[in-house]
């Protein structure tokens, strides 16, 4: 007796809907999917829309000031707002079955249960692979609006044979070395107040440790009392370190050799030291990142994640489609996985900051 092809996407829609746990080892490729848990639910934003656009306040109008009795006034009225505008980016993966492959399962409810849950793994995992390669990354060039605005697209290291500390991170390095200004439509060669906080170095030790410190107070702004901030000016909820492999390693190094009291039997030492394999400043987490390993001039960057958003297309984001088959491949069945979305920063100055080694004149 044959099965036909709308019987067996019907199997195959039945079973992906109610996909019990699984109980298989994976080679997986990150150590964290940092980017793969800012898009869970509870912390990704949605949005509609042609593009992402928000509104950014660079300056007051400066009516404030100090009079005497019965000065006149001059009132005035300022457009302070100005537009912050970022494109979609479209994602999809795939993963699919041979017909002949379901038949042979489909009379063992484990083997074909492992068959679905397997292969629909495969195909979100390859998703999860590119959404955090490319949050680490810029995009190819300044016209690129293919691929989303990763970490360091918004925190830009110092320009070449700048030492300086300060709000000075405004030239964005793009994958095919051409460089720009222009953040999410605004640019930062003309607007200072939309640069980032950076810094650099010359080791890991007791003045770096000095520059992370500066870096945390001066990215760290607070609304005047009795002023009231707007809905997103909440900063500090999820702020974290990210930094390669190596430098990971000597902080945790560092952290040892300050704790002058090391009287522990656990060769880690006495410091506070994770199960994740990683130490904290000021309370936040130093996360290893296996995409900066072998990044140009070590950059360390900090993030606030309440300021450097994940937004995702309403009705738009892992969406599933029908098993479906084509003419050329007729035995084949394919679900595919589409979505929309993008990274947005909202405010430069508080997003974070990035410290890293000189680069030359």
């Amino acid at each position: 007796m044959s099965v036909s092809n709308d019987q067996l996407a019907d199997l195959i829609a039945t079973t992906l809907a109610d996909l019990p746990q699984g109980e298989y080892e994976v080679m997986w490729d990150d150590q964290n999917y940092e980017f793969a848990e800012i898009y869970h639910e509870s912390r990704r934003q949605i949005d509609g829309g042609t593009s992402i656009q928000r509104n950014v306040v660079f300056d007051e109008t400066g009516n404030a000031r100090y009079r005497r009795m019965y000065d006149t006034d001059n009132p005035a009225v300022q457009n302070v707002h100005t537009q912050i505008n970022v494109p979609w980016c479209q994602i999809g993966s795939h993963f699919s079955w041979d017909k002949l492959e379901i038949l042979r399962n489909k009379n063992s409810e484990k083997g074909f249960i492992n068959l679905m849950e397997t292969r629909r793994m495969d195909g979100y995992w390859s998703l999860a692979n590119l959404i955090e390669e490319r949050g680490w990354k810029t995009p190819t060039s300044p016209t690129d609006n293919k691929n989303p605005y990763g970490v360091p697209y918004y925190l830009n290291m110092l320009n070449a044979g700048d030492v300086t500390a300060g709000f000075r991170g405004q030239t964005i390095r793009y994958q095919d070395g051409s460089t720009g200004t222009v953040c999410a439509g605004v640019d930062a060669a003309t607007e200072a107040k939309w640069r980032n906080y950076a810094d650099v170095y010359t080791r890991v030790d007791n003045s770096f440790l000095r520059k992370l410190r500066r870096a945390f107070i001066s990215t760290r702004f607070r609304t005047p009392r009795g002023v009231k901030g707007p809905g997103m000016d909440k900063p500090g909820r999820s702020v974290k370190l990210y930094t390669n492999l190596d430098m990971n390693i000597e902080l945790q190094d560092l952290a040892d050799k300050r704790d002058d009291s090391n009287t522990s039997k656990d060769l880690a030492g006495k410091q506070l030291v994770d199960v994740e394999g990683t130490v904290y400043f000021n309370r936040r987490p130093i996360v290893y990142i296996p995409q900066l390993d072998g990044v140009t001039y070590n950059p360390l960057y900090c993030v606030d994640w309440s300021k450097i958003q994940p937004i995702v297309q309403d009705g738009y984001w892992m969406l599933e489609s029908e098993p479906m088959t084509d003419r050329s491949q007729h035995t084949t069945f394919t679900v595919f996985i589409d979505g929309s979305h993008q990274n947005l920063c909202i405010n430069r100055r508080t997003a974070g900051f990035v410290l890293h080694e000189a680069i030359p004149a």
